[in-house]
């Protein structure tokens, strides 16, 4: 069980990552359009979001077991 919850949350983190880099990625994109300018609370969720992903992935292993208690394992 404990497989699967680690996998479950390096999902979970995966998909934080994803879309961080993608606010990040898409607001850097479009400083290039005219007139528009970089929207600082879109960079910091983008930025809270890769270090959210990130924290999560790092910890996935050791809140798999504190979350879970099998013997077989």
């Amino acid at each position: 069980m404990k497989r699967a919850v680690r996998t479950v949350l390096r999902l979970i983190a995966a998909g934080l990552m994803l879309f961080g880099g993608l606010e990040l990625g898409l607001e850097f994109l479009r400083r290039n359009l005219p007139e528009t300018r970089i929207s600082l609370w879109r960079c910091l969720i983008g930025a809270l979001l890769l270090v959210l992903g990130g924290t999560l992935f790092a910890a996935s292993a050791r809140l798999a077991e504190q979350w879970t208690d099998d013997l077989d394992e």
